[in-house]
C-alpha cells in the first residue's frame, strides 16, 4: 500500500484510509497497549522493556529510512512527527516506567525485593497512568491532523513544536519545578 501511495504521489494517505474517529479511536487504543506492555515486561529484569523500546526505535527508524529512500522524507517527517513528537516521547517514557519496575527487583536496594518490587509497581503504574492523557492527545491528532498533508507548513510545524514545547515545559521544567518544590518541603 505504502509504495502504491508513493507511486501515486500521496505517500501519507495511510493516515486516510480510514475514518477520522476510527483511527483516533484503534491509534491510541494500541499506543495505550504498548506502553502498558512496555511498563509490565519490566518484571523480567528490565529486558522486556528494552525489547519494546528496541523493536519499535527499530521500526521507526525503518520507516524513516524507507522514506528517505524513496525521496519523501519531508513529508513523512511532518507527518509522523505531527503526533509523533507527543506519542514516541510517551513510549519511550513507559520504557521509563518498565526500567522503574525491572530495576526496583533488580536493585532492591536496603528493602525486602518483594516490598521494592511493590514500590517499584507503583511508581510505574503512576507514570503510566499520567501518559494516558498525552496518547489519547497523540492520537487525535493523528486521526484528525497528521492527515491533513495539505495544510501550510507554519501550521503542520506549529502542531510539532507545541508538542515538543509541552513535552520539555511538563516533563523536564515542571517536574523539576515540583521535585525540587517537595524536597524543600522535606528539609
Amino acid at each position: 500500500m505504502t509504495l502504491e501511495n508513493i507511486a501515486n504521489g500521496k505517500p501519507m494517505d495511510v493516515y486516510d484510509s480510514a475514518g477520522q474517529f476510527e483511527m483516533f479511536f484503534r491509534i491510541t487504543i494500541n499506543n495505550v497497549q504498548v506502553s502498558f506492555l512496555a511498563f509490565a515486561l519490566g518484571i523480567f529484569s528490565s529486558f522486556g522493556t528494552g525489547f519494546v523500546l528496541f523493536r519499535n526505535g527499530v521500526m521507526l527508524g525503518s520507516f524513516q529510512y524507507f522514506f528517505y529512500e524513496k525521496g519523501v522524507l519531508e513529508q513523512s517527517l511532518l507527518s509522523i512527527w505531527t503526533h509523533g513528537t507527543l506519542e514516541i516521547t510517551a513510549i519511550v517514557f513507559a520504557g521509563g516506567a518498565g526500567f522503574v519496575l525491572g530495576n526496583s527487583f533488580l536493585f532492591p536496594k536496603h528493602k525486602k525485593r518483594i516490598e521494592s518490587l511493590k514500590d517499584g509497581t507503583k511508581s510505574g503504574l503512576k507514570i503510566i497512568i499520567g501518559l494516558i492523557p498525552i496518547f489519547i492527545i497523540a492520537g487525535f491528532l493523528e486521526g484528525f491532523v497528521t492527515r491533513q498533508v495539505d495544510w501550510p507548513l507554519a501550521v503542520r510545524l506549529f502542531f510539532i513544536v507545541s508538542s515538543f514545547s509541552f513535552i520539555v515545559f511538563y516533563y523536564f521544567y515542571y517536574a523539576n519545578k515540583i521535585y525540587k518544590a517537595n524536597k524543600s518541603n522535606m528539609a
